[in-house]
């Protein structure tokens, strides 16, 4: 079963809740031959729907929250798309024959994973729900490699053993760690068995969705987005990456008076990968100054600083001071300042 059948007669349910947790494990069995036989059943009840009544994914809600959230035992950094404060929806499906299988998805790109080059996937983190309509839930992690914007790549990673009986956030340790240099785009998802019609599993935040990278789900079809359903959450789930700290660029010191000077500064724990940096001054009368100063590093040491200058510059006016500076293990920063030109002279940085 797809999403897209939704308008036909399945639902995707959406609803509040909270509570506390704890973690067991049961092997999931004969997961492959269920996934089949499941889809078959709510794939037929789909379309016999076609001559009946039409009935599209709903959300309904009530009034209460996740009661752990942010006091969860952790090593490293939990990379995640979803706001902790506002973790109120839990999603179920029905319309057709349990049991379903079904996955909410997470995919991380290099935006999220180039900051921690030479950390790794340590373990996964995920808020669910065993307190409505279903108090037992078995579930399968599987973590994918770069595939498309649109679907994962191949899989790198199962476990097809857990086991949950409490709400709430539960941290899902990974047996082999997955290296993060080792793959341009992870994919984290959880395949849910939902044994009961009606039941809430995975909690959501309020949302907006990011977009292609928060809220993806597959019933068994293909990969969609919540938000594609007018459901704009994100899926309260992350990975927990751990490594040696990792490179934190600022950009500080931009000042005149002869030319616009600045310095790059590591402000972080280790040594940043292959800086980049640009400075571009624009503006003056008629726009006679426009100067582009690209420059880069193999490396830069924590605490350590790199220089920055314009040159000389000539003309009278207002110009904009643009720098942006990156490394392969560092967020991109950038700063933008204002100043004004008095022939060689860069007065009034601010």
């Amino acid at each position: 079963m797809h999403l897209g059948l939704g308008t036909k007669n399945t639902h995707i349910i959406a609803r509040y809740i909270g509570e506390k947790m704890r973690i067991g494990k049961k092997i999931l069995s004969k997961a492959g031959v269920l996934l089949i036989a499941a889809f078959m059943v709510l794939s037929t009840s789909a379309v016999m729907a076609d001559t009946a009544e039409k009935t599209p994914f709903t959300a309904t809600e009530s009034s209460a929250m996740i009661s752990n959230q942010g006091n969860l035992p952790r090593d490293g950094e939990e990379i995640k798309y979803y706001n902790p404060d506002t973790l109120t929806h839990v999603i179920g499906l029905s319309g057709g024959t349990p049991p379903y299988y079904w996955y909410s998805a997470i995919r991380f790109t290099q935006d999220e994973l180039a900051p921690y080059a030479g950390w790794d996937l340590t373990k996964v983190n995920v808020a669910l729900s065993c307190d409505n309509g279903q108090t037992e839930v078995w579930a399968k992690l599987t973590i994918w490699g770069e595939g498309t914007a649109t679907q994962p790549g191949s899989i790198v990673y199962e476990d097809d053993t857990l086991y949950f009986d409490a709400s709430g956030f539960h941290i899902i340790e990974i047996s082999t760690p997955i290296a993060l240099d080792d793959h341009d785009e992870i994919w984290i998802g959880i395949e849910w068995e939902q044994t009961e019609e009606g039941a809430y599993i995975p909690f959501t935040d309020d949302g907006p969705a990011v977009d292609g990278k928060g809220d993806w789900c597959n019933l068994g079809s293909g990969w969609d987005e919540l938000q594609d359903f007018d459901l704009d959450y994100n899926w309260g789930m992350g990975g927990i990456v751990e490594g040696a700290g990792k490179a934190e660029l600022a950009i500080q010191n931009v000042e005149g008076p002869i030319g616009v000077k600045a310095e790059v500064k590591n402000i972080g724990e280790v040594a940043a990968s292959n800086l980049e940096y640009t400075m571009t001054v624009t503006g003056g009368i008629l726009g006679f100054i426009n100067k582009t100063v690209p420059g880069s590093k193999p490396t830069l040491d924590p605490s350590a600083i790199e220089s920055i200058t314009s040159g000389l510059l000539l003309g009278f006016g207002n110009i904009v001071i643009e720098i942006t500076a990156n490394a392969d293990n560092a967020v991109e920063v950038t700063e933008t300042k204002t100043g004004f030109v008095l022939g060689i002279l860069v007065i009034g940085i601010e």
